[in-house]
């Protein structure tokens, strides 16, 4: 028989489950908060929270999957992904044609972001956003690195003249079109350093490459 006592101590309990996940809510809008948007499973649960709040969030679309262990708040997400593949991949360099786009040398829109990582590194992919990655020796990996600020996050990058360089060299990847398109358009800007290119090049042991381009597009 259901007495009233029976219902007032079901209310009490409903009540008090209630209370306990909005201060659970409370908390994970708090953690996601104080770390940018960035959830690491590993520090997710040293702060008291369980990964089964991971998933529901990812099913309401606030959080999104980067990678096994690694999550993003969808408010945090960036347009370029470039931020979200450097979380997941600490080593990687925005390379090729993701770093033409970014310089706008380019009309081509890469339908991956494009990344430099070390040669031997085994380290996988993001589940998102789509990535392709190059392997590059210690030296091509190293030379031209910069630190620039995308849509309020810190990337790495390769400079204007590496990144010419790089096409150069991989120009049966990127096809000859965007390569010379991108010579061309570096040409003509006023932030060309074509002594840089050509010190670049003699490092990577490219010059004669680069120079044939360099001169075909001038």
């Amino acid at each position: 028989m259901i007495t009233s006592t029976t219902v007032d101590n079901y209310c009490s309990r409903f009540y008090h489950v209630l209370i306990v996940e909005e201060q659970t809510r409370q908390r994970i809008e708090q953690y996601i908060e104080a770390h940018a948007g960035v959830i690491r499973t590993i520090e997710f649960q040293q702060a008291g929270l369980h990964n089964t709040y991971l998933t529901a969030l990812s099913d309401e679309g606030r959080i999104v999957r980067i990678k096994p262990g690694l999550y993003i708040a969808s408010d945090s997400q960036t347009a370029s992904g470039f931020f979200e593949v450097q979380l997941a991949l600490p080593s990687a360099v925005v390379c090729l044609a993701s770093a033409l786009a970014y310089y706008d040398l380019t009309t081509y829109e890469p339908p991956s972001v494009q990344v430099a990582i070390p040669r031997g590194n085994r380290t996988k992919p993001p589940t998102f956003p789509p990535t392709r990655l190059f392997s590059f020796g210690e030296i091509r990996h190293q030379l031209g690195v910069v630190t620039v600020e995308v849509e309020g996050r810190a990337v790495r990058i390769y400079d204007r003249e590496k990144t010419i360089c790089d096409t150069v060299r991989f120009r049966r990847t990127l096809g000859q079109d965007v390569v010379n398109e991108a010579i061309r358009n570096y040409l003509q800007g006023r932030d060309k350093n074509v002594d840089r290119v050509m010190e670049y090049s003699r490092r990577l042991r490219d010059e004669g490459p680069v120079r044939t381009h360099l001169r075909i597009s001038a």
